[in-house]
């Protein structure tokens, strides 16, 4: 099992490779090779697409794998923005905190 695939893909890989098929996966699914996009340090630029990061396709990805944990997704960017702030300096900090935060949807109390 690679570090982008679920552990269910790994059992399905090997009941694939199992059944006479290659050990590597085959899928359909368009999202199969879906490149994660990442931020690089110490640009913050997005690895996959060179936007600013987080880019859309990161905030989509990150809405999605911190559904229901909307704390540990603002402790997760809060650590990334503590980074960016560190390697970029000269950026604006409010700026900085708006483009890293401001995009998490808020819970109504």
């Amino acid at each position: 099992m690679n570090g982008y695939e679920s552990p269910g893909a790994a059992g399905r890989r090997d009941d694939h490779a199992r059944a006479g098929g290659s050990a590597e996966m085959t899928s359909p699914r368009p999202h199969s090779r879906f490149r994660p996009h990442t931020p690089t340090r110490p640009t913050f630029r997005c690895r996959t697409c060179g936007a600013a990061w987080p880019c859309s396709p990161a905030r989509l990805s990150l809405l999605v794998a911190y559904r229901g944990d909307p704390l540990g997704l603002l402790t997760y960017l809060s650590a990334q923005l503590h980074r960016a702030r560190h390697d970029l300096p000269h950026l604006d900090p409010a700026g900085l905190s708006a483009r890293f935060l401001d995009w998490v949807p808020r819970q109504p109390r």
